[in-house]
């Protein structure tokens, strides 16, 4: 079924509850705030003594530069970076004690304050995801968007930066911001949950977003998706002309295996 998996991620799923019908109606999408899809990661330095704690190829790294650009200028112009950093088999124990010397608390920590002030939401590769279909959107009972990662809902705008990303998993902890990990900790989960194939966006703003239509090209309905449910969004597709375009599905047991697939709506 079109749209069920998407291989080029053009196309990414937000699960929720039935009040994503009003969400609908509405055309505004609250945000989450709630850091405990972090946890209990998120609070790593209460239980690590910052003293003992291995270097991390990152710290390594930094001391790496660190020691670079404490050379005289003389040797420097006649040693680059790239060949200092060459030699850090060489000086491994050297640059691995002066790192812990220099390591402060704060340094083997992911920063709350930094985190608290977006707003995020979950989304997944496939219509399909039985996470997603049971712990997101009610035990079955809940509602999926197909929405287009291209439309203008995950562009920033000026002054709210937008960064939407794929989740990794089980990769060692980055602590340090820049270019390449500028939310430490916010694209990150436990390698046991790979098979969710989960993206995240991050808003810096996390008020409510408008969400517009033309971002939805599906919506799909469970096994315990009320009647009622079901039938507003029949009427929502077929009167309001902002969702004419979008396409109802069904999503069922897969009668063959421990899978589910999906169907279109019967007609009426």
């Amino acid at each position: 079924m079109l749209g069920v998996k998407s291989t080029d991620q053009t196309v990414l799923f937000l699960y929720g509850d039935v009040s994503l019908l009003g969400v609908l109606k509405n055309a505004l999408l609250p945000l989450q705030v709630d850091l405990s899809v972090l946890a209990p990661y998120i609070d790593l330095d209460q239980w690590q003594d910052h003293r003992t704690q291995a270097v991390s190829v990152e710290e390594f790294q930094a001391e790496m530069v660190r020691e670079y650009l404490q050379l005289p200028d003389n040797v420097r112009q006649i040693l680059s970076l790239e060949a200092f950093q060459a030699q850090g088999d060489r000086l491994a124990d050297t640059i691995q004690a002066r790192a812990l010397a220099n390591r402060k608390p704060t340094d083997l920590a992911y920063s709350r304050r930094r985190l608290e002030k977006i707003g995020y939401l979950r989304l997944f590769s496939s219509a399909l995801s039985h996470f997603g279909w049971s712990s997101l959107a009610a035990d079955q009972s809940g509602i999926c968007l197909a929405l287009n990662s291209t439309n203008a809902m995950f562009s920033p705008t000026p002054g709210t930066p937008v960064l939407l990303r794929k989740v990794g998993y089980g990769a060692e902890h980055r602590f340090t911001v820049n270019a390449d990990n500028p939310l430490p900790g916010f694209f990150c989960d436990h390698a046991e949950n790979q098979g969710r194939d989960e993206w995240r966006v991050a808003y810096g703003n996390p008020a409510d977003i408008h969400l517009p239509e033309s971002a939805i090209s599906q919506i799909y309905t469970s096994i315990n998706t009320p009647p009622g449910i079901k039938q507003a969004l029949r009427d929502l597709v077929a009167k309001d002309l902002r969702y004419r375009h979008v396409e109802l599905l069904e999503v069922l047991p897969d009668p063959q295996r421990w899978q589910l697939v999906a169907k279109p709506y019967a007609k009426t």
